[in-house]
């Protein structure tokens, strides 16, 4: 998954390391409200329970910047979202916004998302952004739910439809549902399967493909 700044690659055990040392600093407090102690190994490990993937965000010069996760809800086609801020100047630069995009598109492009929600602090600034610049609904408002700087903050609980993802696509200049395979190539495929069909006179067939 490839952006114009960014691309999302699969986690290392270091990575895991990494985004555990991240989770010690100030800028976790943006993604979490506070900073954890964890270990890689403890991060992995709640991650597969939690049944929770992780993609590390790399500029194309191959810094290694945060990273994305997911993982399923109650029901199928529902995911929560979240992000591990690492390099916080240039997560606010854009890199922030389209690395989630990535995101988006893997989930409701790629594995056919009906549900995208995500919780998070009124404090954060950066992830309040993601959710205006991606059109997300915010569906209510927790109380109190995170402590920062000795104070506590409100969350809100927001979240994006399949509908309310394409009709993005259509108006947003964001790259949403931008596809990997391209269109041309389908068609070609299309084309040569219903030459193949025809001449090998399987006319049922291809009246079952051309349906």
């Amino acid at each position: 998954m490839r952006g114009d700044f960014v691309s999302l690659q699969r986690c290392t055990e270091a990575d895991f390391e990494r985004i555990a040392d991240w989770s010690m600093t100030a800028a976790s407090t943006y993604s979490s409200g506070a900073r954890q102690l964890l270990t890689g190994p403890e991060i992995q490990q709640a991650a597969r329970q939690g049944g929770m993937s992780f993609l590390m965000v790399v500029t194309h010069e191959g810094e290694r910047i945060g990273a994305v996760n997911w993982g399923p809800l109650a029901y199928h086609g529902s995911y929560t979202i979240g992000s591990v801020i690492g390099a916080s100047g240039l997560w606010t630069q854009g890199y922030g916004v389209e690395a989630n995009v990535l995101l988006l598109n893997h989930l409701f492009h790629a594995l056919d998302a009906r549900r995208v929600q995500m919780t998070l602090g009124t404090h954060n600034k950066h992830m309040l952004q993601i959710i205006v610049d991606a059109g997300f609904v915010v569906e209510g408002v927790l109380r109190d739910y995170f402590f920062v700087d000795g104070r506590h903050f409100d969350a809100v609980t927001c979240s994006l439809l399949r509908e309310e993802f394409y009709a993005l696509a259509r108006t947003a200049e964001l790259g949403l549902a931008a596809d990997t395979v391209p269109a041309q190539d389908k068609a070609d495929a299309r084309r040569l399967l219903t030459e193949h069909l025809e001449h090998r006179s399987a006319t049922y067939l291809r009246d079952l493909f051309e349906r």
